[in-house]
Protein backbone atom coordinates (compact mmCIF):
# COMPACT_ATOMS: atom_id res chain seq x y z
CA UNK A 1 0.00 0.00 0.00
CA UNK A 2 2.87 2.37 0.78
CA UNK A 3 4.24 1.83 -2.73
CA UNK A 4 0.85 2.59 -4.27
CA UNK A 5 0.38 5.78 -2.20
CA UNK A 6 3.87 6.96 -3.17
CA UNK A 7 3.08 6.34 -6.84
CA UNK A 8 -0.26 8.20 -6.71
CA UNK A 9 1.31 11.12 -4.82
CA UNK A 10 4.01 11.46 -7.46
CA UNK A 11 1.41 11.80 -10.21
CA UNK A 12 -0.97 14.14 -8.38
CA UNK A 13 1.89 16.41 -7.30
CA UNK A 14 2.96 16.83 -10.92
CA UNK A 15 6.34 15.35 -10.14
CA UNK A 16 6.70 13.45 -13.40
CA UNK A 17 9.36 14.95 -15.63
CA UNK A 18 11.34 13.23 -18.37
CA UNK A 19 14.92 12.35 -17.47
CA UNK A 20 15.72 9.84 -20.21
CA UNK A 21 13.93 8.05 -23.03
CA UNK A 22 14.68 4.88 -24.96
CA UNK A 23 13.16 3.23 -28.03
CA UNK A 24 14.13 -0.30 -29.10
CA UNK A 25 13.05 -2.50 -32.00
CA UNK A 26 12.92 -6.30 -32.04
CA UNK A 27 11.35 -8.81 -34.35
CA UNK A 28 10.69 -12.45 -35.16
CA UNK A 29 9.87 -14.60 -38.16
CA UNK A 30 8.65 -18.14 -38.65
CA UNK A 31 7.97 -20.71 -41.33
CA UNK A 32 5.81 -23.86 -41.10
CA UNK A 33 5.21 -26.80 -43.37
CA UNK A 34 2.31 -28.85 -42.06
CA UNK A 35 0.28 -31.85 -43.20
CA UNK A 36 -3.00 -32.83 -41.54
CA UNK A 37 -5.94 -35.18 -41.87
CA UNK A 38 -9.15 -35.85 -39.98
CA UNK A 39 -12.88 -36.43 -39.92
CA UNK A 40 -13.89 -32.91 -41.01
CA UNK A 41 -14.26 -32.76 -44.79
CA UNK A 42 -12.11 -30.23 -46.65
CA UNK A 43 -13.19 -29.23 -50.16
CA UNK A 44 -11.43 -25.90 -50.64
CA UNK A 45 -8.12 -26.61 -48.89
CA UNK A 46 -5.28 -29.06 -49.43
CA UNK A 47 -4.25 -31.34 -46.58
CA UNK A 48 -0.78 -29.79 -46.49
CA UNK A 49 0.30 -26.17 -46.41
CA UNK A 50 3.32 -23.87 -46.16
CA UNK A 51 2.86 -20.65 -44.21
CA UNK A 52 5.10 -17.88 -42.95
CA UNK A 53 4.73 -14.85 -40.72
CA UNK A 54 6.38 -12.71 -38.09
CA UNK A 55 6.28 -9.46 -36.20
CA UNK A 56 8.16 -6.25 -35.47
CA UNK A 57 7.86 -4.83 -31.94
CA UNK A 58 8.63 -1.25 -30.93
CA UNK A 59 9.31 -0.87 -27.20
CA UNK A 60 9.47 2.59 -25.64
CA UNK A 61 10.45 3.65 -22.15
CA UNK A 62 11.36 6.73 -20.17
CA UNK A 63 12.22 7.58 -16.58
CA UNK A 64 10.99 10.48 -14.48
CA UNK A 65 13.26 12.62 -12.34
CA UNK A 66 12.01 10.83 -9.23
CA UNK A 67 12.80 7.34 -10.56
CA UNK A 68 9.46 6.15 -11.97
CA UNK A 69 9.81 4.26 -15.26
CA UNK A 70 7.06 4.51 -17.90
CA UNK A 71 6.90 2.08 -20.82
CA UNK A 72 4.70 1.20 -23.77
CA UNK A 73 4.91 -0.85 -26.97
CA UNK A 74 3.43 -1.32 -30.44
CA UNK A 75 3.78 -4.07 -33.01
CA UNK A 76 3.17 -4.94 -36.64
CA UNK A 77 2.24 -8.60 -36.94
CA UNK A 78 1.48 -11.08 -39.70
CA UNK A 79 0.18 -13.91 -37.51
CA UNK A 80 0.09 -17.49 -38.77
CA UNK A 81 -0.08 -19.36 -35.46
CA UNK A 82 -3.87 -19.26 -35.21
CA UNK A 83 -4.67 -20.89 -38.61
CA UNK A 84 -5.74 -17.45 -39.89
CA UNK A 85 -5.20 -18.58 -43.48
CA UNK A 86 -8.62 -20.25 -43.31
CA UNK A 87 -10.71 -17.27 -44.35
CA UNK A 88 -13.94 -17.26 -46.33
CA UNK A 89 -12.02 -16.52 -49.51
CA UNK A 90 -9.28 -19.04 -48.76
CA UNK A 91 -6.71 -16.24 -48.68
CA UNK A 92 -4.32 -15.50 -45.85
CA UNK A 93 -5.20 -12.83 -43.36
CA UNK A 94 -3.11 -9.68 -43.70
CA UNK A 95 -0.84 -8.01 -41.17
CA UNK A 96 -2.21 -6.00 -38.29
CA UNK A 97 -0.87 -3.18 -36.14
CA UNK A 98 -1.36 -3.65 -32.40
CA UNK A 99 -0.18 -2.12 -29.16
CA UNK A 100 -0.20 1.41 -27.74
CA UNK A 101 -3.18 0.26 -25.71
CA UNK A 102 -1.59 0.58 -22.27
CA UNK A 103 1.06 2.39 -20.23
CA UNK A 104 3.13 0.68 -17.53
CA UNK A 105 4.58 2.59 -14.57
CA UNK A 106 7.29 0.94 -12.50
CA UNK A 107 8.91 1.85 -9.19
CA UNK A 108 10.56 0.09 -6.25
CA UNK A 109 9.64 -3.47 -7.28
CA UNK A 110 6.07 -2.60 -8.24
CA UNK A 111 4.44 -2.05 -11.63
CA UNK A 112 1.07 -0.48 -12.44
CA UNK A 113 -0.42 -0.88 -15.90
CA UNK A 114 -3.24 1.39 -17.11
CA UNK A 115 -5.24 0.61 -20.24
CA UNK A 116 -6.18 -2.56 -22.10
CA UNK A 117 -5.45 -5.33 -19.59
CA UNK A 118 -5.04 -9.08 -20.11
CA UNK A 119 -6.36 -10.33 -16.78
CA UNK A 120 -4.03 -11.53 -14.04
CA UNK A 121 -3.47 -15.27 -14.10
CA UNK A 122 -4.99 -15.71 -17.57
CA UNK A 123 -2.47 -18.42 -18.43
CA UNK A 124 -2.67 -20.26 -15.12
CA UNK A 125 -4.08 -23.76 -15.57
CA UNK A 126 -3.55 -23.54 -19.32
CA UNK A 127 -1.14 -25.98 -20.91
CA UNK A 128 -0.58 -29.37 -22.40
CA UNK A 129 -0.21 -27.91 -25.89
CA UNK A 130 3.54 -27.91 -26.58
CA UNK A 131 3.11 -27.45 -30.36
CA UNK A 132 3.27 -24.04 -32.03
CA UNK A 133 1.22 -24.90 -35.10
CA UNK A 134 0.37 -28.60 -35.36
CA UNK A 135 -2.43 -28.54 -32.78
CA UNK A 136 -4.31 -25.69 -34.49
CA UNK A 137 -3.96 -27.44 -37.86
CA UNK A 138 -5.15 -30.78 -36.40
CA UNK A 139 -8.01 -29.01 -34.59
CA UNK A 140 -9.25 -27.58 -37.88
CA UNK A 141 -9.60 -31.08 -39.32
CA UNK A 142 -11.25 -32.33 -36.12
CA UNK A 143 -13.94 -29.67 -36.30
CA UNK A 144 -14.94 -27.54 -33.32
CA UNK A 145 -16.20 -28.57 -29.89
CA UNK A 146 -17.95 -25.40 -28.75
CA UNK A 147 -16.14 -23.59 -25.91
CA UNK A 148 -14.28 -26.75 -24.90
CA UNK A 149 -10.66 -26.08 -25.85
CA UNK A 150 -8.42 -28.69 -24.22
CA UNK A 151 -5.76 -26.07 -23.51
CA UNK A 152 -7.98 -23.15 -22.52
CA UNK A 153 -8.07 -22.04 -18.90
CA UNK A 154 -11.38 -20.87 -17.43
CA UNK A 155 -9.41 -17.83 -16.26
CA UNK A 156 -8.83 -16.64 -19.83
CA UNK A 157 -10.76 -13.46 -20.54
CA UNK A 158 -12.57 -13.34 -17.20
CA UNK A 159 -11.15 -9.85 -16.58
CA UNK A 160 -9.95 -8.63 -19.98
CA UNK A 161 -10.74 -5.02 -20.81
CA UNK A 162 -9.82 -1.42 -20.08
CA UNK A 163 -8.71 -1.04 -16.48
CA UNK A 164 -5.77 -1.31 -14.09
CA UNK A 165 -3.26 -4.01 -13.20
CA UNK A 166 -0.97 -4.00 -10.17
CA UNK A 167 1.97 -6.38 -9.93
CA UNK A 168 4.17 -6.55 -6.81
CA UNK A 169 5.64 -8.93 -4.26
CA UNK A 170 4.72 -9.80 -0.70
CA UNK A 171 7.36 -11.72 1.17
CA UNK A 172 8.37 -14.64 -1.02
CA UNK A 173 5.23 -14.47 -3.19
CA UNK A 174 4.48 -12.53 -6.37
CA UNK A 175 1.02 -10.94 -6.53
CA UNK A 176 -0.79 -9.80 -9.68
CA UNK A 177 -4.15 -7.97 -9.49
CA UNK A 178 -6.47 -6.75 -12.26
CA UNK A 179 -9.73 -4.79 -12.31
CA UNK A 180 -11.63 -3.74 -15.47
CA UNK A 181 -14.91 -1.83 -15.62
CA UNK A 182 -16.23 -3.66 -18.70
CA UNK A 183 -15.06 -7.10 -19.85
CA UNK A 184 -14.05 -7.29 -23.50
CA UNK A 185 -14.00 -3.51 -23.92
CA UNK A 186 -10.52 -3.32 -25.45
CA UNK A 187 -9.15 0.21 -25.62
CA UNK A 188 -12.48 1.88 -24.77
CA UNK A 189 -15.01 0.78 -22.14
CA UNK A 190 -17.88 2.66 -23.83
CA UNK A 191 -20.18 -0.01 -25.29
CA UNK A 192 -23.77 0.28 -26.44
CA UNK A 193 -26.31 -1.49 -24.21
CA UNK A 194 -23.52 -2.13 -21.69
CA UNK A 195 -25.97 -2.05 -18.78
CA UNK A 196 -27.99 -4.98 -20.16
CA UNK A 197 -25.43 -7.11 -22.04
CA UNK A 198 -21.98 -8.53 -21.39
CA UNK A 199 -20.08 -8.52 -18.11
CA UNK A 200 -18.79 -5.70 -15.93
CA UNK A 201 -16.57 -5.27 -12.84
CA UNK A 202 -14.12 -7.95 -13.93
CA UNK A 203 -11.46 -8.84 -11.38
CA UNK A 204 -8.60 -11.35 -11.26
CA UNK A 205 -5.77 -12.24 -8.90
CA UNK A 206 -2.76 -14.48 -9.43
CA UNK A 207 -0.32 -15.48 -6.66
CA UNK A 208 2.96 -17.27 -7.38
CA UNK A 209 5.24 -18.89 -4.82
CA UNK A 210 7.73 -21.74 -4.35
CA UNK A 211 7.06 -24.83 -2.25
CA UNK A 212 9.55 -27.68 -1.76
CA UNK A 213 11.34 -26.85 -4.99
CA UNK A 214 8.13 -26.53 -7.03
CA UNK A 215 6.77 -23.32 -8.57
CA UNK A 216 3.08 -22.83 -7.80
CA UNK A 217 0.58 -20.39 -9.34
CA UNK A 218 -2.95 -19.95 -7.98
CA UNK A 219 -5.50 -17.72 -9.75
CA UNK A 220 -9.10 -16.67 -9.19
CA UNK A 221 -11.43 -14.16 -10.82
CA UNK A 222 -14.91 -13.25 -11.90
CA UNK A 223 -17.21 -10.62 -13.38
CA UNK A 224 -20.81 -9.50 -13.08
CA UNK A 225 -23.38 -10.50 -15.72
CA UNK A 226 -25.54 -7.59 -16.92
CA UNK A 227 -28.14 -9.67 -18.75
CA UNK A 228 -31.14 -10.71 -16.69
CA UNK A 229 -31.09 -14.31 -15.37
CA UNK A 230 -27.50 -14.89 -16.57
CA UNK A 231 -24.95 -16.34 -14.15
CA UNK A 232 -21.93 -14.28 -13.18
CA UNK A 233 -18.54 -15.41 -14.46
CA UNK A 234 -16.36 -17.14 -11.85
CA UNK A 235 -13.10 -19.05 -12.30
CA UNK A 236 -10.26 -20.64 -10.33
CA UNK A 237 -7.03 -22.21 -11.61
CA UNK A 238 -3.92 -23.97 -10.32
CA UNK A 239 -0.57 -24.76 -11.95
CA UNK A 240 2.49 -26.52 -10.48
CA UNK A 241 5.88 -26.90 -12.17
CA UNK A 242 8.54 -29.18 -10.67
CA UNK A 243 12.13 -29.83 -11.84
CA UNK A 244 12.33 -33.62 -11.47
CA UNK A 245 15.99 -33.47 -12.50
CA UNK A 246 18.48 -31.11 -14.11
CA UNK A 247 17.11 -32.18 -17.51
CA UNK A 248 13.42 -32.92 -16.85
CA UNK A 249 10.67 -30.48 -15.80
CA UNK A 250 7.09 -31.61 -15.16
CA UNK A 251 4.09 -29.25 -15.13
CA UNK A 252 0.50 -30.06 -14.15
CA UNK A 253 -2.52 -27.82 -13.80
CA UNK A 254 -6.17 -27.20 -14.39
CA UNK A 255 -9.05 -24.79 -13.99
CA UNK A 256 -12.77 -24.70 -13.30
CA UNK A 257 -15.46 -22.06 -13.60
CA UNK A 258 -18.79 -20.78 -14.84
CA UNK A 259 -18.12 -18.83 -18.03
CA UNK A 260 -20.80 -17.35 -20.31
CA UNK A 261 -23.49 -19.39 -18.49
CA UNK A 262 -21.66 -22.68 -19.09
CA UNK A 263 -19.64 -24.87 -16.71
CA UNK A 264 -16.03 -25.16 -17.91
CA UNK A 265 -13.09 -27.17 -16.62
CA UNK A 266 -9.81 -28.48 -17.96
CA UNK A 267 -6.67 -30.28 -16.85
CA UNK A 268 -3.25 -30.84 -18.39
CA UNK A 269 0.18 -32.37 -17.88
CA UNK A 270 3.35 -31.58 -19.80
CA UNK A 271 7.01 -32.53 -19.66
CA UNK A 272 10.12 -30.85 -21.06
CA UNK A 273 13.32 -32.88 -21.35
CA UNK A 274 16.65 -31.29 -22.30
CA UNK A 275 18.26 -33.88 -24.58
CA UNK A 276 21.40 -31.73 -24.73
CA UNK A 277 22.31 -28.06 -24.33
CA UNK A 278 20.52 -27.11 -27.56
CA UNK A 279 17.77 -29.73 -28.03
CA UNK A 280 14.52 -30.07 -26.08
CA UNK A 281 11.82 -32.74 -26.27
CA UNK A 282 8.39 -31.61 -25.01
CA UNK A 283 5.29 -33.77 -24.46
CA UNK A 284 1.82 -32.50 -23.59
CA UNK A 285 -1.68 -33.80 -22.88
CA UNK A 286 -4.75 -31.73 -22.16
CA UNK A 287 -8.50 -32.21 -21.88
CA UNK A 288 -11.30 -29.69 -21.44
CA UNK A 289 -15.08 -29.74 -21.37
CA UNK A 290 -18.01 -27.35 -21.33
CA UNK A 291 -21.52 -28.18 -20.16
CA UNK A 292 -24.31 -25.93 -21.44
CA UNK A 293 -27.97 -26.88 -21.06
CA UNK A 294 -27.00 -30.41 -20.09
CA UNK A 295 -24.95 -31.01 -23.28
CA UNK A 296 -21.29 -31.97 -22.81
CA UNK A 297 -18.71 -30.72 -25.31
CA UNK A 298 -15.22 -32.13 -24.79
CA UNK A 299 -11.84 -31.79 -26.46
CA UNK A 300 -8.65 -33.80 -25.90
CA UNK A 301 -5.23 -32.93 -27.34
CA UNK A 302 -1.93 -34.83 -27.31
CA UNK A 303 1.13 -32.98 -28.63
CA UNK A 304 4.86 -33.62 -29.13
CA UNK A 305 7.53 -31.07 -30.01
CA UNK A 306 11.27 -31.43 -30.65
CA UNK A 307 13.16 -28.15 -31.03
CA UNK A 308 16.82 -27.38 -31.53
CA UNK A 309 18.58 -24.05 -31.17
CA UNK A 310 21.10 -23.17 -33.87
CA UNK A 311 22.31 -20.07 -32.06
CA UNK A 312 21.78 -16.43 -32.90
CA UNK A 313 18.06 -16.66 -32.14
CA UNK A 314 17.50 -19.31 -34.82
CA UNK A 315 15.77 -22.61 -34.00
CA UNK A 316 14.23 -25.50 -35.95
CA UNK A 317 11.48 -27.82 -34.78
CA UNK A 318 9.29 -30.80 -35.62
CA UNK A 319 5.94 -31.47 -33.94
CA UNK A 320 2.94 -33.78 -33.92
CA UNK A 321 -0.59 -33.22 -32.62
CA UNK A 322 -3.70 -35.34 -32.25
CA UNK A 323 -6.99 -33.60 -31.38
CA UNK A 324 -10.34 -35.26 -30.68
CA UNK A 325 -13.70 -33.58 -30.12
CA UNK A 326 -17.00 -34.77 -28.65
CA UNK A 327 -19.57 -32.16 -29.61
CA UNK A 328 -23.10 -33.01 -28.43
CA UNK A 329 -22.27 -36.71 -28.72
CA UNK A 330 -20.65 -36.50 -32.18
CA UNK A 331 -16.99 -37.56 -32.12
CA UNK A 332 -14.37 -36.25 -34.58
CA UNK A 333 -10.58 -36.43 -34.69
CA UNK A 334 -7.71 -34.75 -36.50
CA UNK A 335 -3.93 -35.17 -36.63
CA UNK A 336 -1.07 -33.05 -38.00
CA UNK A 337 2.70 -33.17 -38.53
CA UNK A 338 4.60 -29.87 -38.75
CA UNK A 339 8.23 -28.89 -39.33
CA UNK A 340 9.54 -25.35 -39.37
CA UNK A 341 11.90 -22.71 -38.15
CA UNK A 342 11.63 -19.69 -35.87
CA UNK A 343 13.99 -16.70 -35.80
CA UNK A 344 14.27 -13.94 -33.21
CA UNK A 345 15.99 -10.73 -34.33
Amino acid sequence: MKKLLTFVSAITAGAIGTAAAEVSVSGSGNFYYSAASGDTAETAQEDSMSVTGGSVVFSMSTETTNGITVSGSASITADTDDIAEYTASGAAAGGVATGMSSLTFGMDGMTITLGDINNAGSGTGEGGDVATFASTHAGHYAGTAAAAGANDSAMDGVADGTGINVSTSMGGASVDLTFVSKVGSGRNSLLTASTTTGYSSGYAINVGFDVAGASVNVAAGGSQAKATATDNNTATALEVSYPASDALTLTVGGSSGTIAAGDEDNMFISAAYAMDADTTLSLGYGTGDNTTSGVLDKQTATTVNVSRSLGGGVSVFAEYASVSNDNAGASTTGTAMTVGTSVSF
